[in-house]
């Protein structure tokens, strides 16, 4: 609507497009909101998930059925601001420049359905479709590797995003908290 309206008015100075981002960022979770600017900016990201697809690549239908199962439940209506929200990352794929985008998930990932098994094939397909971009790159790690524990990733799932500045941040999510350490001693990628 906000887009819509600049059109409308022929400024061609971006401003309402600029309030729809900001405004986008208040539907993202509090332990998000530091990071997803760092996320939208970045020349390099680098995720690796153990429980679940990493919300960039999410479908509709998954992030709908993973936000819903949560724990307090949400109303529905802050369930789908926050899968619009979490949609609204897409945009990453797009932009020019695009980002290089690593995305490493343990086999486990893949074999544990959220919603229905139909949500989760729709989920599988458009990860594969994703996997097929140019900037793109998506690995699995085999259940029986996962299971040796003698991997980078054992401690959990974490990104690591290059900004353009070149600064390496990595985000975490622990105990429903959002962790961002840019120390490059901690970081060292």
């Amino acid at each position: 609507m906000l887009v819509g309206l600049e059109a409308e008015l022929g400024s061609g100075l971006g401003v309402f497009e600029e309030a729809r981002r900001w405004m986008l960022l208040e539907k993202y979770p509090a332990r998000f909101r530091g990071f997803s600017g760092l996320e939208a900016g970045a020349s390099t990201i680098c995720s690796y998930e153990t429980l679940v697809v990493d919300g960039l690549f999410q479908t509709e239908d998954y992030a709908r059925a993973l936000i819903g199962g949560g724990y307090p439940p949400v109303s529905e209506q802050k369930r789908e601001e926050l899968v619009e929200a979490r949609l609204a990352r897409r945009a990453l794929f797009e932009r020019d420049p695009a980002p290089l985008i690593e995305l490493i998930l343990e086999e486990g990932v893949l074999r544990r359905p959220f919603g229905s098994r139909e949500i989760m094939r729709g989920q599988l397909r458009s990860l594969a479709e994703d996997a097929q971009r140019d900037n793109v790159c998506v690995q699995v790690l085999p259940l029986e590797r996962a299971l040796r524990g003698t991997y980078a990733g054992a401690c959990g799932p974490m990104k690591l995003v290059e900004t353009e500045d070149h600064q390496h941040v990595i985000y975490l999510e622990v105990e429903d908290q959002g962790i961002l350490v840019s120390d490059p001693a901690e970081v060292s990628p």
